[in-house]
This record gives structure tokens, C-alpha cells and sequence, in this order.
């Protein structure tokens, strides 16, 4: 059997950012109408970090499968990323083993892609200032995601707690996205003042005051992962109105609602609506110019398969990638 292997310099050529949010918007709106087998994922418990397992089915005219294995170890240091990914794709209507794709620069910009595709939603259509929390892996495709939503993004502000992170990350958005990009170091000012803010980091604890979230902003919390872990703090949860990727999942694996909740301070039935409802319009999303929206996603398979796919088929078009005999 043969298998089409596309490493991470493949994945950038084959899933450019502005395809892929087209492209996940299309699979949320196919989850809407019930194409779309994305169960919940399974996390093995390492001591020092978590292995997750994600496997999909969606059906795109035929069966499209995928499996996604990701760990998360943020002790890591030197030459082992603290993310790293691989993501099988698989015939839906035969099994067979299609290709096996370098799944962290994948989930990079499959993340990124749902974040712009929040934007389209519940963000203003006049941003300018997005604020950056966190320089990993994850970050530069963030703002890669926001500024191809909103175009209008002019200055872009960096925090993390490494400082020279946090400066080659503003050298590397200046260049890519020729947008004024600044590092802070404080938190606050990289959130004040900033339209859009999207927290891409792997803490346990609210890395902001929710008060310094302005009206008028969209808050997009993408790193947490689990029950006892947050980005968001209570006060921006219940000020808030608040949209996720997936109910069950949030109300699963969600600190940043799961806390607030337990505190009494956010009930479940407060979550506005689903990104698959956006997507469809059969939820509103943003209704007025001085509310403060939150977009919690903890990341879906779905979203993987829709990346993978759309990677494999402009790999097999621009004859990209290496084939291997298994």
C-alpha cells in the first residue's frame, strides 16, 4: 500500500490559511446537518504531559476519515516541542490508509483557521488591535486566521513570558503580515485596548484581568484544554457573551467555563451558541458594537480531517509530498 507523507514545509504549501477556513466552515456547517462523527477525544494521562487521540468521519459526498495523535508536555525544552502532532487520513468507504501528515504546523493553522472563522461572527468589522497572549507554536497562526478575517488589523501587541519570545514573534508578524506589531512587557497592554485578544498559551491560571478586556472586543480562549485549567477569568466569563466550537466538548474538557460554573457565576444554557449554528444562521452571533464576545474552542478532530483533506488534495494537485510503501 502506498502512503502519501507530507511533512510540515508540505503542509504550509498545501494548506494555505485563507482555503482552510473556507474549508473548516464547510464541515462545521455539514456537522449542523449531521455529516460530521467527531466524538469526544481520548487523553492518556502521562507524568509530565498528555497524549490526546482524535479520530473523525465526515462525509463530504464519500467518507473521509482521520486519526490525530497530539501530546502536550509544556515542561519540554530544546529540541523537543512542547506540542507535537500526526495525523492519519483514512478512506472512509474502504479503510484504507490514504497519508500520514506532520500534524503540529496542521494544527497550527487548522487552529488559527477556526479562530478567523470566529471572527466572521463576533468580532467588529472595524478592528485594528489584536493582542497576542502567548509566542509558542500556536501563536503566529492565530493572528495568521484574525488578520485574513479582518483585513482592517493594523497593529498587532505580543505578551508572553518569555520576552525574547515575545519580540521574535512581533519581528516575525511585522514581516508576514506587514501590519505595526509591538512586544509588551505587561499583560495589560497587550490587552487594553486591543479589538480582538486570543489567549494561545498552556497555563493553568487566568493569564489576564478580565476587566482589562474593553467593550467592544472579541476574546478568542484557545489553549486550555482541561476541566482544572483556564485562560479566561470568571469576571470576563460572566460579563460576557459566550460562543464555543462544541457544547459538549467545553462542558467536558473546559476550564474557562467549567470553573465560572462551579462558582456559580455562568450556567451551561448561557453558552450563545455553537460555531456550526453561526456557520448555518440558525444562531446569531455578534448583535451589537459594545458587547464583549468570548470564543471558547478546545479544538475538534473534525477540524484536523478538514485541514488534512484539503491538504492532501492540493498535495496530490501541485504533486507535492513523498509516497512511502507500507
Amino acid at each position: 500500500m502506498k502512503v502519501l507523507t507530507l511533512d510540515a514545509d508540505d503542509i504550509v504549501s498545501a494548506c494555505p490559511m485563507k482555503g482552510c477556513i473556507e474549508e473548516i466552515s464547510r464541515s462545521f456547517a455539514l456537522r449542523a446537518k449531521g455529516a460530521v462523527e467527531s466524538p469526544l477525544r481520548t487523553r492518556l494521562a502521562a507524568p509530565t504531559g498528555d497524549v490526546l487521540v482524535m479520530p473523525s468521519l465526515v462525509k463530504r459526498g464519500k467518507s473521509e476519515g482521520s486519526v490525530k495523535v497530539v501530546s502536550i508536555f509544556p515542561g519540554n525544552r530544546g529540541k523537543t516541542p512542547a506540542v507535537t502532532a500526526t495525523v492519519l487520513l483514512v478512506d472512509g468507504e474502504n479503510g484504507a490508509t490514504k497519508a500520514v501528515l506532520e500534524g503540529t504546523k496542521l494544527t497550527a493553522i487548522r487552529t488559527g483557521a477556526v479562530s478567523g472563522l470566529s471572527c466572521r461572527y463576533l468580532a467588529r468589522k472595524d478592528s485594528k488591535t489584536l493582542g497576542v497572549v502567548g509566542a509558542g507554536v500556536q501563536a503566529l497562526q492565530q493572528v495568521a486566521g484574525v488578520v485574513c478575517e479582518l483585513p482592517g488589523i493594523e497593529k498587532v501587541k505580543v505578551f508572553s513570558l518569555v520576552p525574547a519570545m515575545s519580540k521574535a514573534m512581533a519581528k516575525a508578524c511585522s514581516k508576514k503580515f506587514k501590519v505595526k506589531a509591538s512586544a509588551e512587557d505587561e499583560v495589560s497592554k497587550c490587552v487594553r485596548g486591543s479589538d480582538v485578544v486570543v489567549t494561545a498559551t498552556t497555563s493553568k491560571n487566568p493569564v489576564f484581568d478580565g476587566r482589562d478586556a474593553q467593550d467592544g472586543a472579541h476574546v478568542i480562549a484557545m489553549g486550555a484544554y482541561r476541566p482544572d485549567a483556564r485562560e479566561l477569568d470568571s469576571s470576563l466569563i460572566a460579563r460576557a457573551s459566550v460562543f464555543v466550537d462544541s457544547r459538549e466538548a467545553v462542558l467536558e474538557e473546559a476550564g474557562d467555563l467549567l470553573i465560572p460554573i462551579g462558582e456559580g457565576r455562568f450556567a451551561p444554557d448561557s453558552i450563545r451558541a455553537e460555531l456550526s449554528e453561526l456557520v448555518v444562521g440558525s444562531k446569531k452571533g455578534r448583535v451589537s458594537d459594545s458587547e464583549v464576545t468570548v470564543f471558547k474552542c478546545v479544538g475538534l478532530a473534525f477540524e484536523d480531517n478538514a485541514a488534512g483533506w484539503l491538504a492532501y488534495r492540493n498535495a496530490l494537485r501541485k504533486g507535492i509530498g513523498k509516497w512511502t510503501e507500507l
